[in-house]
């Protein structure tokens, strides 16, 4: 992740709120590597996953026989898991050198949309890919994101994370340019497609909506985007049974051709 990430690398609970991520996200994302063949050839694959977060899908890939390097701007929560299958490198992808055609899959989740200059950083990872490897980008499309109440104080909270993420230089919205950005890469068989979950306080991942607000009350506050008052009651909220519309998690899939 970029050093500039939108979100506090400091928060307390920081941990937490990236397990409850994986929680929500994490059977979408394996579903489509099945799909994409990992684990089910007979040459393990080698795998570049970028912004490992907490570390959850090197597990899952290295159980299917994958061999994986994890690049993050902060590895504090992968650190231990370095071993034979697993290695675990600080960098940022921005700027620091990557390997060139060593990969038979590169992907990224939550990573590209806080970067501004995310569509020259997709031809960089593309260069890392094999002949025929293949490049799964997963990216919010915020445009689901709501309650099922018709609450003023969460639609404002709401909208001041949106604009203080684009103020920060990240794009709330980019899931849905993932796919023609991978095109324009000159990837070959590109495809895509979107999930969307409806969750309550129930929900583990609900953690994730609740936290990642935590972590930028204050720095929203700041910015004159939302009051005091009504940033704390907004966390109260969090706090209540309320349904939770996800933004659209979308998945850009594409593979480095043959030639």
């Amino acid at each position: 992740m970029p050093s500039d990430y939108v979100y506090d690398q400091s928060f307390a609970e920081e941990r937490t709120r990236l397990g409850a991520m994986e929680s929500l996200w994490d059977p979408g994302t394996q579903a489509l590597l099945d799909e994409l063949g990992l684990g089910g050839s007979e040459k393990p694959w080698r795998c570049l996953e970028v912004g490992a977060g907490g570390g959850s899908l090197l597990h899952w890939m290295t159980g299917r026989g994958a061999t994986v390097v994890a690049v993050d701007i902060d590895t504090r929560f992968i650190e231990s898991l370095a071993g034979d299958a697993i290695e675990v490198r600080r960098l940022d992808i921005r700027s620091d050198e990557l390997p060139e055609g060593q990969f038979d899959l590169v992907h990224s989740r939550l990573v590209l949309e806080h970067l501004p200059d995310r569509r020259q950083i997709i031809d960089r990872l593309a260069a890392t890919l094999r002949p025929g490897g293949w490049m799964l980008i997963e990216d919010f499309d915020c445009t689901a994101l709501g309650f099922d109440l018709d609450d003023p104080l969460l639609v404002r909270a709401r909208d001041a994370i949106l604009e203080f993420s684009r103020r920060a230089g990240s794009e709330p919205y980019y899931g849905r340019r993932v796919v023609a950005d991978l095109a324009a890469a000159g990837l070959a068989e590109v495809r895509g497609e979107g999930r969307c979950k409806v969750i309550d306080s129930s929900t583990t991942g609900f953690d994730f909506f609740r936290l990642s607000f935590e972590s930028l009350r204050s720095a929203v506050v700041d910015a004159g985007l939302i009051s005091q008052a009504d940033a704390d009651a907004a966390a109260a909220r969090f706090g209540d049974d309320i349904r939770v519309f996800t933004p659209i998690m979308m998945a850009g899939i594409g593979r480095r051709p043959l030639t």
